[in-house]
């Protein structure tokens, strides 16, 4: 009787530790229910900072792309707004489709820190999902 419960408390406990990566595994790799899949990333060239960005919806959605970029460059202790884009700026959006990128330039001063936060979003029917990042350059 023992040993039967012992193996049932076994099978039991492998049984739930399956269960559990499982379930982890597919609520991470979902993005959302407007967003399948985006893209941010932000360099320096020489004199000019660029934001490359690309949002896949989940299907052909009313309206995607970025929803904001703000740029600030790091004046004493403060961060100072020196540059901002919104969704409805040429390059920033799309309507009526399933993907949308591109690359915003902005100038940059050498040697001077700038803190980029980018937005991008997706909208349908069913509402808008955005996600944003923050990313810390010095400019060339």
């Amino acid at each position: 009787m023992k040993r039967n419960f012992f193996r049932f408390i076994v099978v039991l406990s492998c049984l739930m530790t399956l269960n559990i990566p499982t379930f982890a595994y597919s609520s991470a790799t979902r993005g959302s229910d407007q967003i399948s899949a985006y893209y941010i990333e932000v360099t320096t060239d020489p004199g000019r900072i660029n934001v490359e960005f690309s949002v896949t919806g989940v299907g052909r959605v009313d309206k995607l792309g970025c929803e904001s970029i703000y740029v600030y460059a790091k004046q004493d202790s403060r961060w100072r707004l020196v540059e901002a884009w919104v969704e409805d700026d040429e390059g920033m959006s799309r309507s009526n489709t399933f993907v949308h990128s591109n690359v915003i330039f902005c100038n940059g001063t050498a040697g001077v820190e700038y803190k980029v936060v980018a937005t991008i979003f997706s909208e349908d029917s069913f509402g808008r999902d955005t996600r944003s990042e923050t990313t810390y350059v010095t400019g060339e």
